[in-house]
């Protein structure tokens, strides 16, 4: 089905006349990955060498199906490498399942000198690589330009490269499970400008309605920053891509001179965690709309967002606008390190309603170490304001999230509350926003919250699981049997406390910061705020 999607600035290469014959592999459907500015860089880099080529690869949408590159149709099995990006760790099944289905031995000590050499980057390989550690010959700890060159020309150089896995452990951000629990150091790039952009970007030629549209819909993904300075006690990115690196504005306005142009498209989506923290957000949203393009924009921050922000943003046709301020009292957003008053986050939505922005999302965190009834019921409180003060939009969307301990955050020793007391606090919160006549509110089901919070945190025991689950459909239930079966208890990992000198399944992972500092301040700030 997918061969059949048409798309602009797809890459066919010659096999006959390449040395490296590379699979980009998003573990999730078409729609999922090619909303990812990661699919759209690696394609780019990789592509960009003479003697490689780079085919992209998806979860197909039929379970019984074999994956194959939309390129070419080619099997995993047909490529030198293939290469996982790891932006969610539900994925961790889609993983297994697309080795699986592609004849390709799962377990790394399996595989011979015929087999593909299997690696993993993104975001969950540099939080804990562990649960899939026996999968997946290495990883890359961190941004691709900086290591992708070395791992290519050594790949080229080594005459088996499978008997060779202790080459790779010698580049910087490279984690060889086969060879144990080395220290490895995360590979980081300094400055953005430095680094290549994507200007001729693949976008299918779909309708917006269509499964196979991106999430943002047929637009030039345009990184703006990359990295967070903020450091919200709760958020991975926060901490494990630290420092916060900016594009200049130089640099953003020649992207946009030429990406909207060459990708065949008239609007510009914003990449970055915290896109509204750069030194000039604003001009650069203005350049977008001043030049004739749509925009599109991922969560803001209340305490930046500007009349001057919410026009632009209007002009260029943003229908909803986002903000998360995490919890109900001030005390605890101050704790988390989202510190906006009260009068800051109606003050946003009064002024993108002012601008004729319709929709509004607000994001909250359930169940954040020191939380309380009082915080649960401000929550409410805060939303009666918002529908009884006139500033609310046409349609006002709540969604809560179960607190989830991420490894390299000052939050990684804590324990995530038990099931039956998260489902209580999302009961009582869904029930009384129901009552104020709200109709758009959604939340993540605990039962996967305790999944993901276990993929995060686990060691390599939970592998089992996980090639158990694979092969069993991927569901709630699968989940539940795979416990049984090898007698493992994802609560054991979600729901357990851990001490400062206890040591970790990701310990030998160095993001380069170090966070027990930060959560003994987090223990005071709860204690002088009377929490």
């Amino acid at each position: 089905m997918l061969s059949r999607v048409l798309e602009v600035n797809v890459i066919k290469k010659d096999w006959r006349k390449v040395d490296l014959r590379f699979a980009f592999v998003y573990p999730n459907v078409y729609r999922v990955g090619m909303s990812s500015f990661a699919t759209q860089l690696l394609y780019f880099l990789l592509n960009s060498r003479e003697d490689v080529l780079c085919e992209r690869c998806f979860l197909p949408y039929q379970r019984r199906v074999s994956p194959s590159s939309l390129e070419s149709g080619r099997g995993l099995r047909e490529f030198d490498v293939v290469g996982f990006s790891l932006q969610f760790e539900t994925d961790y099944i889609n993983v297994v399942d697309m080795l699986r289905r592609s004849n390709v031995p799962v377990h790394s000590k399996d595989r011979s000198e015929k087999d593909p050499l299997i690696i993993a980057g993104g975001p969950c390989a540099w939080e804990n690589p562990e649960p899939i550690g026996d999968f997946i010959d290495f990883f890359v700890i961190g941004d691709a330009e900086a290591v992708i060159d070395k791992l290519i020309d050594l790949f080229l150089e080594i005459r088996n490269p499978r008997e060779n896995l202790e080459a790779f452990a010698d580049i910087k951000g490279i984690y060889v499970p086969s060879l144990g629990k080395r220290r490895v150091k995360r590979a980081q790039i300094r400055n953005l400008d430095d680094c290549p952009h994507p200007i001729a970007e693949v976008v299918p030629q779909v309708d917006e309605n269509s499964p196979f549209a991106p999430v943002f819909g047929k637009s030039f993904l345009l990184e703006v920053v990359r990295g967070c300075n903020r450091g919200c006690r709760f958020c991975l990115i926060g901490f494990q891509n630290k420092p916060m690196r900016a594009r200049s504005i130089e640099v953003l306005k020649h992207l946009i001179d030429k990406g909207p142009k060459f990708s065949r498209v008239n609007k510009v989506s914003l990449i970055g965690s915290t896109i509204s923290d750069h030194p000039d957000f604003e001009s650069l949203c203005w350049y977008i709309v001043d030049n004739g393009f749509e925009i599109s924009v991922p969560s803001l921050r209340v305490d930046g967002f500007s009349e001057s922000i919410a026009e632009a943003l209007a002009k260029g046709g943003q229908k909803t606008v986002t903000f998360a301020p995490e919890a109900g009292t001030y005390k605890l957003r101050k704790a988390v390190k989202k510190p906006f008053t009260e009068d800051q986050i109606l003050s946003a939505i009064i002024t993108a309603k002012k601008y004729g922005i319709k929709h509004i999302k607000l994001y909250f965190v359930v169940g954040l170490p020191g939380e309380d009834k009082k915080d649960l019921q401000s929550i409410i409180d805060l939303i009666r304001k918002i529908i009884n003060s006139g500033c609310a939009p046409s349609e006002l969307h709540v969604s809560f999230t179960p607190f989830i301990p991420k490894p390299h955050t000052p939050f990684q020793w804590l324990a995530q509350l038990p099931l039956k007391e998260l489902n209580e606090r999302l009961k009582f919160l869904v029930k009384n926003l129901k009552k104020l006549g709200l109709n758009y509110v959604d939340y993540l089901d605990p039962k996967w919250a305790k999944i993901q919070a276990a993929l995060s945190l686990g060691d390599r025991m939970l592998g089992k699981i996980i090639e158990y689950v694979a092969k069993h459909s991927g569901s709630l239930g699968a989940w539940r049997r795979a416990q049984k079966t090898f007698n493992i208890s994802l609560t054991d990992y979600s729901d357990r406390a851990k001490n400062f000198e206890e040591e970790l399944p990701w310990s030998h992972i160095d993001v380069g910061v170090s966070t027990n500092f930060l959560f003994k301040e987090y223990e005071r700030s709860l204690e002088e705020n009377g929490k």
